[in-house]
């Protein structure tokens, strides 16, 4: 998950100072289902528009103390700390209170407006809406009253997707007047994966929830199969071997939030007033189900899922 794994292979000299630069906190322990995948990704785009350096700054958790490891961060020149996992809020948060000349941007988790310092941006993350949503769609787009959800073992907040998952479904039975199955399978491998997958009848929908290495051993056109439906694929963004199985794919849309902090960072604009603040994600598109071939869907199906998502970003949810 790397940013060198996203980055062109040749060095692109940054035109900023040698020590500014933009970091992504995180844990040595990559978790499949976190924003950092996309995180590492909008940061490269930061690169080649801003031309700031950027890179990762790992914590080890067993044997680092994170404020020390951030103030070695800072002082190699991470004046823009970008960070996702929740345990590291509070220290990030305390960490910018004491230095107030750079500035973090923090994706998910939850912070109150009395413990946000001015130059802490804290953008919300809800993958749980993210997956009523997909439950939804894949209950729409099913023809076999089932739906298959694979989960690899580890996924952030699976508990909670997969009660998510089922409400979407449930919910799409409600209005349609249909009843939908939901099977869940654990898979620990891509070989396990494509092994299930060819059992799976070509009219019915597979949702996968899993990391890289679940999804490499995918083949590309197989005579016949489920429609796939993904998740931090970064679809659209990136060439999938088997991009044309699945077209729809459950996504963190934060390149706007990443990029803005970027620019105001170069504009020496360190803190915010108001505070900056992006709560509700489903509703500001921070979460979004993406569809990369919207015209090959159903018009009603899409004008339902537009509806669904009405409802879930209404005031009274």
């Amino acid at each position: 998950m790397g940013l060198s794994a996203c980055a062109p292979a040749e060095e692109i000299k940054p035109d900023v100072k040698a020590k500014t630069s933009a970091c992504l906190i995180r844990s040595s322990t990559i978790v499949p289902g976190t924003p950092e995948k996309q995180l590492a990704a909008d940061l490269v785009e930061a690169r080649i528009v801003y031309g700031l350096g950027v890179r990762e700054v790992k914590i080890d958790d067993g044997k680092e103390q994170v404020p020390s490891r951030l103030l070695e961060a800072l002082q190699s020149g991470c004046v823009l700390m970008i960070a996702a996992n929740t345990n590291y809020m509070d220290d990030l948060a305390k960490f910018a209170s004491e230095h107030t000349k750079m500035m973090v941007l923090f994706v998910g988790g939850s912070i109150s407006a009395n413990e946000q310092p001015a130059n802490f941006r804290w953008v919300a993350d809800d993958p749980v809406n993210g997956a009523r949503l997909a439950g939804f769609f894949a209950a729409g787009k099913s023809k076999t009253a089932k739906v298959h959800l694979f989960r690899q073992p580890g996924y952030a907040e699976f508990t909670q997707l997969r009660s998510a998952f089922i409400n979407g479904v449930n919910d799409f039975d409600v209005i349609s007047g249909t009843t939908t199955d939901a099977v869940f399978i654990t898979t620990e491998s891509s070989e396990n994966l494509a092994t299930n997958l060819a059992k799976l009848d070509s009219n019915g929908v597979a949702v996968i929830f899993g990391g890289k290495s679940i999804w490499k051993g995918l083949e590309e056109d197989p005579a016949d199969g489920p429609y796939l439906i993904g998740a931090d694929l970064q679809l659209g963004d990136t060439n999938l071997a088997f991009g044309s199985r699945v077209q729809v794919s459950l996504e963190r849309n934060t390149s706007k939030f990443v990029l803005n902090a970027v620019a105001a960072l170069m504009n020496r604009e360190f803190a915010a007033d108001p505070l900056y603040r992006k709560p509700l994600a489903v509703r500001f598109n921070t979460i979004v189900l993406r569809i990369s071939q919207p015209d090959s869907i159903d018009g009603t199906l899409l004008t339902a899922l537009e509806t669904y998502r009405q409802t879930l970003i209404s005031p009274s949810n």
